[in-house]
């Protein structure tokens, strides 16, 4: 790369990051906001053509991080560690988010239950089952991922509601499961897992306060049979 070529490429993403840090990542482009995730995958170099091939096969920024590190391989010029730090950044984002989520988190009115469960799942690509210890003034106390995938009600393993219930003695519970691609209406091996834990719950002297799911259409609590909020189409 000639001296030239390098200070092109270096004041191209000097203005990027000056444009993120005045206006904010969301309000710049799809093709701008992974380019610009893109610098910290590649220190040096050019990264405008791989953000525009990355989105000409995934579409959005969204579906390129959540897109397996062995898809991502397949677009011109990500190697096989590219990919992995790419696809490793959803993990990241999630990470922060749900820190960001937890944090006095008070659950005061109807309304809240819809948006910290939202929040928590609606963009979530992969099936995940959270449960959610409350404590008495009705604030999020301890959060924990006990299933990631394809649920199944009857290998669910109610003995990790008791570990969590004597570990962190949390005064109620809310247990949340994620429908990525369809409705939020429990399906069998959700009441299953929902019976379960329920029972479990009470004999250990905590209540359930409910089994949310988030789906495509929105956020459905299996106790009382009826959405907390609908998504729009």
């Amino acid at each position: 790369m000639s001296e030239t070529t390098k200070n092109v490429h270096d004041g191209h993403r000097k203005r990027l990051m000056d444009t993120v840090l005045k206006v904010g990542l969301d309000k710049v482009s799809e093709v701008q906001a992974i380019e610009f995730i893109l610098t910290y995958i590649f220190p040096r170099g050019d990264v405008n053509e791989i953000a525009h091939a990355l989105i000409k096969k995934f579409g959005n920024v969204t579906e390129i991080i959540n897109a397996d590190w062995k898809e991502l391989m397949a677009v011109s010029g990500m190697g096989e560690r590219s990919a992995k730090k790419l696809h490793s950044m959803s993990t990241l984002f999630n990470y922060f988010a749900e820190a960001s989520l937890d944090e006095k988190y008070t659950f005061e009115f109807k309304s809240d239950i819809g948006d910290y469960f939202e929040e928590l799942l609606k963009f979530k690509a992969t099936e995940m089952l959270y449960i959610i210890g409350i404590d008495p003034a009705s604030r999020v106390k301890t959060k924990l991922r006990l299933h990631i995938g394809n649920l199944d009600g009857d290998k669910f393993d109610a003995r990790e509601v008791a570990k969590f219930i004597t570990a962190f003695k949390p005064a109620y519970l809310f247990l949340a499961h994620n429908h990525p691609t369809t409705s939020a209406e429990p399906t069998i091996d959700d009441l299953k897992v929902f019976h379960k834990a329920y029972e479990i719950s009470a004999d250990l002297g905590t209540s359930l306060i409910d089994y949310v799911i988030v789906g495509a259409d929105g956020v459905y609590g299996t106790k009382n049979k009826e959405f907390y909020r609908k998504f729009k189409n």
